[in-house]
């Protein structure tokens, strides 16, 4: 694997590890902490809170100033914000690390995505793209199982430990890596900050290629908040056991991220997405119908992670297609949005919505719905843009 595709990798995973390990251990750390499942779930939000909050600086500084120094800031935040975590005895020094944890996640999920973005080009980014997804889901389908026995063998508090080595590790290693970082001339005052947001957020493009990453993460925000209370309460699984469901249910992540890499070969992204996008009223309909089964739900899930685990290279290709010289910034505003509204969202449906699976399987037909309205929104956006290079083109060759 080329070196800058597997630092992309391990950047991702440190993000992933981060806001995904604690998950199926959430209801250990309500009785450690003596916490009710809301108060445990809010302590959880807040590190996506502070994580959306934090993309919105770091990506323009990414643009502005390269990728490493970004990187070196985050690690360390990072590296910090578990220590915290590590030591917590209460729910106030808990949120404290999370909040950190969050803070420093910005880093690596934005720069490895702008590393790919400035070392490959054409088909070579879409491989590597390819290659990043398929990573990104194989760490994700081990997440819960290494989060359920560790958790088994040294407490939650003793996991967060084993993370500051990997953090370490993974620091070293972009230390040696990550190339000499290019300048470039963008304005970090507030004023010029809010008109580059916005003036990515007003583009035609942008609500329907953000779909494509809005809609799983939502859907994933929300049964991550769900499923660990669930499977404990209806069908009395252990934290192992709820790590393996979760593991088993993240299977979906390297399908649909594999699938989508062989289908890239032989069809457009756009295609990919409308010929996958039945996956999710699939998993709606299992949902309202099946729910008494655990196997049934856990497929279900899995559905749901199949779509996010195909989504993500058309999300990424998109986004590098319509804000090339401004992809940190724009995979920023996507990121920051999904985590401090799509997140609260996931919160507050947890805490005032979801009574049963019923609720779980309309909400992920509303986001199907959704997301057919984007597709075909994003095809005219695609065709637009196609139109307008091929005019570029006869302009500039009747000039010559």
């Amino acid at each position: 694997m080329n070196r800058y595709i597997a630092l992309a990798a391990l950047l991702t995973a440190c993000s992933q590890l981060a806001s995904q390990i604690f998950m199926p251990v959430l209801p250990d750390i309500a009785d450690s902490l003596a916490l009710s499942a809301g108060a445990s779930q809010a302590i959880i939000i807040s590190f996506f809170l502070s994580l959306g909050s934090a993309q919105l600086l770091v990506g323009p500084l990414c643009d502005k100033n390269g990728e490493r120094p970004i990187f070196v800031a985050g690690q360390i935040i990072l590296i910090v914000g578990t220590l915290v975590c590590a030591f917590a005895n209460d729910a106030s020094s808990f949120m404290v690390g999370r909040v950190l944890q969050g803070a420093g996640c910005a880093a690596p999920i934005l720069v490895s995505r702008a590393v790919l973005y400035s070392c490959f080009q054409g088909a070579k980014l879409n491989s590597a793209m390819g290659s990043l997804a398929i990573s990104a889901s194989l760490v994700a389908l081990i997440t819960p199982l290494i989060a359920g026995t560790l958790a088994a063998q040294f407490s939650w508090q003793g996991m967060s430990l084993v993370l500051i080595c990997f953090y370490i590790c993974i620091f070293l290693f972009g230390l040696a890596t990550f190339p000499k970082s290019k300048k470039r001339v963008i304005s970090l005052k507030p004023n010029a900050l809010v008109e580059q947001y916005k003036k990515i957020a007003t583009s035609p493009a942008f609500i329907p290629v953000a779909s494509l990453k809005w809609a799983p993460t939502f859907l994933y925000l929300t049964l991550q908040l769900y499923l660990p209370f669930f499977l404990r309460n209806e069908f009395a699984f252990s934290t192992e056991q709820i790590g393996q469901a979760m593991m088993i249910a993240m299977s979906g992540l390297l399908v649909g991220s594999t699938l989508a890499k062989f289908m890239q070969k032989r069809t457009h992204h756009l295609k990919i997405a409308m010929y996958l996008w039945p996956a999710l009223p699939i998993s709606a309909l299992t949902f309202l119908f099946f729910s008494e089964h655990v196997h049934a739900v856990i497929f279900a899930h899995c559905a749901i992670m199949f779509i996010f685990g195909s989504y993500f290279p058309s999300y990424m290709y998109y986004v590098g297609h319509f804000y090339k010289s401004r992809s940190s910034t724009a995979n920023a505003l996507v990121g920051a949005t999904e985590l401090l509204l799509f997140s609260s969202i996931a919160w507050l449906a947890n805490q005032y919505i979801i009574t049963g699976p019923s609720s779980i399987a309309l909400l992920t037909a509303g986001c199907a719905m959704l997301v057919l309205i984007c597709l075909k929104a994003l095809k005219k956006q695609s065709n637009e843009k196609i139109s307008q290079k091929g005019v570029k083109l006869c302009n500039s060759k009747l000039q010559g």
